[in-house]
């Protein structure tokens, strides 16, 4: 108890200065890089996949199906912030509806718009779970597919 009287403005200061320097960022480990999860045949291009700080959505990602697909539906969701994607999505320019069936060939890549995302400032960190329904055509078999997984990395500047 003698310590705790003697020393105690001691380990006060060293709290103070602790809690100075969270607050500056000095424990701050640095960005968070970009990373994917799920995705077993169509994969996000991680280096053409952003999310700005006005929360639009831009993806590059792969066909690696093996052959031509049809997609017939991108929904993306934001899990982090939590929200939805209320714009529309677009797919080389065109909205994707079950109407409006976007082509990507295999091996291409192709790009997926959105906006109306969750905003956030430069650094902080999203997730957002993206789910793609496309038909698959081996020989006269027609077969239809969803593809989910998630992306998540920090908000770049608009």
């Amino acid at each position: 108890m003698e310590y705790l009287m003697t020393y105690s403005w001691a380990i006060l200061v060293v709290m103070l200065v602790g809690i100075v320097m969270w607050q500056l960022g000095i424990f701050n480990m640095g960005s968070t890089t970009m990373t994917f999860k799920g995705f077993t045949r169509i994969k996000p291009q991680l280096a053409g996949t952003a999310m700005r700080e006005d929360g639009t959505f831009t993806g590059v990602f792969f066909n690696g199906a093996g052959t031509d697909i049809a997609i017939t539906a991108v929904e993306i969701n934001s899990t982090l912030p939590a929200g939805s994607c209320q714009g529309r999505v677009t797919l080389l320019g065109n909205v994707v509806t079950p109407q409006n069936v976007v082509k990507a060939g295999s091996g291409d890549n192709f790009v997926v718009y959105a906006s109306g995302c969750a905003a956030g400032k430069r650094g902080e960190v999203y997730s957002i779970d993206i789910t793609m329904e496309y038909n698959l055509s081996i020989g006269n078999v027609m077969t239809v597919h969803k593809e989910f997984g998630t992306i998540r990395g920090p908000y770049e500047t608009a």
